[in-house]
């Protein structure tokens, strides 16, 4: 769908060591050099400054000779560069971290030296009158003094979010403007909707206050219909951003002040005939360039150093899905991708944000670990995953090949195609087998309180037939299975203030299929959690 850009891709073949043509070959440990890379003038040394790290979503130079970064479960670090030494400076003291959700980005300030702040961007959760988790997420302003991080201040609150679709991805510009990208989280009728904070790109002040200059008077939102923004890049004034299609059109995008990106009406270019229509009527701002099929684009930077020559004036734009690093040259003024080049292609695994250090070299960002193989076991052959997730180091090589330490070294160099991506469908649906193995089940452990016919008893025990609670977040209905309940609840207008029992003794497998079957049985709604689903909802209960 769209009028896609032709892709010419750049990945990796192997002239040295056959052992690496096995896509399941495991990197080696931190420290060590693990390939170069040859561009047309420029070798590139490829290693692994760290390792045994979980899920780093965010990486970025900052403070002298130290590379920072934020693990997803709350943790906020930097390595030494010179050394590899690693330490942990900050735990989120009240983090929500379960599947999609916990830490998601984190910006530093341009002028750190003199101004030591670290901004970042995280989910945390309100009971609600049910004591179920309802998901919000802030950014907050931490302060480095004397060698401690920390005296962190609110600067946003109470972002409305959910257990998928956040975003985010978060950067300081060179007017001093903190820019915040977020997720639809589910709600896509108010993407498109200014007074709305789901789907959209903020705008504001260092202080949290919100900029005289924004399209909406006292409004953060600068920009919306926006999915789930994953990477932000600026380059002077213009601002860039990576988004996540459905099944389709994943996007790279120019963002302009006010202007609508069109999701859901609108998937990567205007080019069907119901887009045309909308289109012509709305604000909208089409694609610099639309993937399909989907390569889940993350983390960005620009880059326009001369360490790298021939990756001038241009954006690197870290892959997921597409397990690559994509390098989009850009025009003069900016305004168009001229060019698009792969490296890395399923190399190093899913790959979630991308840095530059002081002297031009470049910084991967690993994200193996937050992929369960529940989830669509086809997307991927295998992933590195033995030493954790990784932080990868790229530099030019001095002196002639080849260079002394760097062994039997696999060479990468450009390919003319990408690898083939599988559908990236979601679409579940319970089997036949499944479906009676949940009936079965759901007359064994829950028809004594509910009946057979799901209905329960009017007052004492809630019904499932057109309950909400069943045909609507799965993740709150697998937690109150699994945990149970013993608080009032309201359904269709009616209050229970019975108890009920969690069946964490349950097989993930088994909670699956009984929730199928009353979604399907009572729900009327299409059955379609999956064991991993269970099992992420799993860890987050006590």
């Amino acid at each position: 769908m769209g009028k896609h850009l032709k892709t010419w891709g750049v990945a990796l073949f192997i002239l040295t060591l056959a052992a690496a043509c096995n896509p399941g070959r495991e990197l080696p440990a931190g420290g060590s050099m693990i390939a170069q890379l040859e561009l047309d003038s420029t070798h590139l040394i490829i290693s692994t400054l760290a390792d045994s790290l979980v899920v780093p979503r965010d990486i970025a130079w900052g403070g002298g000779n130290y590379l920072w970064y934020c693990e997803q479960k709350g943790t906020i670090g930097r390595i030494h560069l010179p050394t590899g030494t690693r330490e942990i400076l900050w735990t989120v003291p009240d983090l929500y971290h379960r599947k999609s959700t916990g830490v998601f980005s984190m910006a530093l300030h341009p002028g750190f030296e003199k101004e030591p702040y670290i901004f970042v961007h995280y989910t945390y959760a309100k009971k609600d009158k049910a004591l179920l988790d309802q998901i919000y997420s802030r950014v907050v302003r931490l302060h480095w003094e004397n060698g401690v991080l920390g005296q962190a201040v609110t600067i946003l609150d109470a972002i409305p979010g959910n257990t998928y679709h956040n975003g985010s991805s978060m950067l300081i510009d060179e007017s001093r403007k903190l820019w915040l990208s977020l997720g639809d989280a589910g709600q896509t009728s108010q993407t498109q909707d200014p007074a709305s904070l789901y789907g959209k790109i903020l705008r504001i002040n260092l202080d949290g206050k919100v900029p005289d200059n924004n399209p909406y008077p006292g409004s953060p939102v600068w920009s919306t219909g926006h999915r789930n923004v994953q990477g932000l890049a600026s380059h002077g004034k213009l601002l860039y951003s990576s988004e996540h299609g459905p099944n389709n059109d994943d996007e790279l995008n120019l963002i302009e002040k006010g202007r609508n990106y069109g999701w859901p009406d609108v998937q990567g270019h205007c080019d069907l005939e119901s887009e045309l229509a909308y289109c012509k009527d709305s604000l909208i701002r089409e694609p610099l360039l639309a993937w399909t099929p989907t390569i889940a684009p993350a983390g960005m930077v620009y880059y326009n150093d001369d360490a790298i020559p021939e990756w001038k004036n241009s954006l690197l734009l870290a892959n997921l899905k597409g397990r690559a690093l994509r390098v989009l040259k850009l025009s003069e003024d900016g305004s168009r991708i001229e060019s698009e080049h792969l490296f890395f292609q399923k190399f190093l695994g899913r790959i979630r944000d991308v840095a530059i250090g002081p002297d031009g070299e470049v910084y991967l960002a690993t994200s193996n670990l937050d992929w369960h193989p529940g989830h669509q076991p086809w997307m991927y052959d295998s992933l590195p995953t033995a030493r954790g997730d990784r932080i990868i180091k790229m530099e030019p090589g001095k002196g002639n090949l080849p260079w002394p330490g760097i062994g039997e070294a696999i060479v990468l160099t450009e390919e003319t195609e990408p690898i083939a991506l599988e559908s990236e469908n979601f679409a579940f649906s319970a089997s036949e087998e499944e479906h009676a193995a949940g009936q079965k089940l759901y007359r064994m452990h829950c028809a004594s309180c509910h009946r057979a016919d799901g209905k329960g008893n009017i007052g004492a025990i809630p019904p499932l037939v057109q309950s909400e609670w069943v045909n609507g977040s799965t993740a709150r209905l697998i937690d109150i299975t699994l945990a149970g309940l013993n608080t009032p609840i309201e359904v269709n207008n009616v209050r229970y203030d019975g108890e009920m029992p969690g069946y964490k003794h349950l097989k993930d497998e088994e909670i699956r299929d009984i929730l199928n079957f009353i979604r399907v049985e009572f729900g009327k709604v299409n059955g379609n959690i999956i064991a991993a689903d269970v099992l992420h909802q799993r860890k987050g209960l006590p």
